[in-house]
């Protein structure tokens, strides 16, 4: 016998005896037996529905969870890799401006050195000038005193009184300039010709 429906209970018949019970009572009683069964069906039917969607509904949040986790891991690993990526760009970056800084000190040190060169250059040039020029206003004064010295022992020895009063030049006092120039420590301020006219020379 399968499994007994509301219709089965509606349909059943009873065999009659003098001492039965009430048929209108019996079938009444089957009538509400098959009610509630109907009712309990469907309610186990809508409850199975309801579970089948709470179970899909559970796969489906499983599913998403899943989903979830693996997208966190995910996160997590990329988050790790670019802090990585970021701290070796941050190192690549700094070994770089640490190169960079190195390579400048070094070409700002070989500009002074150079700079430091043309300045020693060009002060044994400036003083190569100067021992030059007082040299050759040594000569100069030289050369000046005795062509006064004769010009001084011509005229004494013309007796000529008739002349005018003529200026001593002492170039020994102050009215030599030049020689108190060769005699001041301080060093004149002396236009220094550029590497090729030293060259020329």
């Amino acid at each position: 016998m399968g499994r007994l429906t509301p219709q089965d209970i509606r349909d059943q018949e009873f065999k009659q005896s003098p001492l039965g019970y009430s048929k209108d009572q019996v079938n009444e009683f089957l009538g509400d037996i098959a009610d509630e069964l109907e009712t309990l069906i469907r309610e186990s039917n809508e409850i199975h529905v309801e579970n089948k969607e709470a179970r899909l509904a559970l796969t489906t949040y499983m599913n998403v969870e899943d989903s979830l986790k693996e997208t966190l891991l995910l996160a997590q690993k990329t988050a790790q890799e670019t802090l990585k990526n970021a701290q070796d760009e941050a190192d690549i970056v700094i070994r770089k401006a640490n190169t960079e800084k190195e390579a400048l000190l070094f070409a700002a040190q070989e500009d002074l050195s150079q700079i430091q060169n043309e300045i020693r250059k060009l002060q044994a040039q400036r003083d190569s000038i100067l021992i030059k020029l007082k040299n050759s206003l040594r000569s100069n004064l030289e050369v000046l005193e005795e062509e006064f010295s004769d010009r001084d022992d011509n005229e004494s020895l013309s007796g000529d009184s008739g002349l005018a009063e003529e200026r001593i030049v002492d170039f020994s006092k102050n009215d030599l300039v030049v020689e108190d120039l060769l005699q001041d420590n301080s060093e004149p301020e002396i236009n220094i010709p550029d590497d090729e006219a030293f060259n020329q020379e």
